[in-house]
């Protein structure tokens, strides 16, 4: 999980990245001695853990956390404290847990995976269903998107099972019709925009991996029905009748693909 840690004592982080470095859960993304950094990274940067000592020059422990939650609803918070009075202002704010120092690796890795076990029940329920028409359900509730262009985008990055699709074979794929021309490519980069929106108004934004001039889901983030079959699921099979993303002709390939299915 990216965390990051910020105590305003630099021997303290060093202590810390001690105890840290045999806990594989932990990946470290910065160490910071200043708050008012850390808050700009964190405005940046995702991040699933903020570790705080709560003592701190300038900006408290407590009301950095207040900040942090602020800008990112779901990050988990672990106090450090010197001294166990403070723990309850910790609980006030809903932290996965506090370390009272010197604390060991032992007790830290009991708080990562606190934090982690806290931040994988608040998440959402995604499945994405292929079998027959295409469509995404956030807590059983079908995602009602606005552009069916960006619907179909979604598709096809699916469809690819978590493999990088490139700017040209997504205009080869949705739009095969037009010139690969300077146009085309604006259209695709405004429809690739217009699904990362879609996205984050529905708070799955993290289903969707981008960078330049590629794209692609990270498929640890929910179910889909074709991924269950292909894996071997019985479930699945019995639900599979041969239809797959009927509304897509470039589906067909996929589906001669799994006719050995039916």
């Amino acid at each position: 999980m990216k965390t990051i840690v910020v105590d305003d004592e630099k021997i303290a982080l060093m202590t810390f990245m001690e105890e840290a470095k045999n806990i594989p859960e932990l990946e470290v993304e910065g160490l910071f001695e200043n708050a008012e950094e850390a808050v700009e990274y964190v405005k940046e940067n995702k991040i699933d853990i903020a570790i705080l000592d709560i003592e701190m020059h300038g900006i408290d422990g407590i009301n950095l956390g207040n900040i942090f939650r602020r800008l990112n609803p779901k990050i988990m918070l672990i106090y450090i404290t010197g001294y166990e009075k403070y723990a309850y202002e910790a609980i006030k704010l809903h932290a996965a847990a506090y370390l009272v120092k010197p604390f060991s690796s032992a007790q830290l890795e009991y708080a990562v995976e606190t934090a982690r076990l806290l931040s994988k029940r608040g998440k959402k329920k995604i499945f994405v269903r292929t079998f027959g028409h295409f469509d995404v359900f956030v807590d059983d509730e079908p995602i009602m998107f606005k552009s069916h262009k960006a619907k179909e985008l979604l598709a096809l990055l699916v469809d690819r099972r978590g493999g990088t699709v490139t700017t040209d074979q997504i205009i080869g794929t949705l739009w095969e019709e037009r010139p690969n021309d300077q146009y085309t490519q604006n259209l695709c980069s405004k429809i690739g925009k217009t699904l990362e929106k879609e996205l984050k108004e529905n708070n799955i934004e993290h289903i969707l991996v981008s960078a330049r001039g590629i794209k692609r889901v990270n498929t640890s983030e929910f179910r889909c029905d074709f991924y269950d079959l292909v894996d071997g699921d019985e479930k699945a099979a019995e639900k599979f009748f041969g239809e797959y993303m009927l509304e897509y002709s470039w589906a067909e390939e996929r589906m001669a693909l799994l006719s050995k299915y039916i």
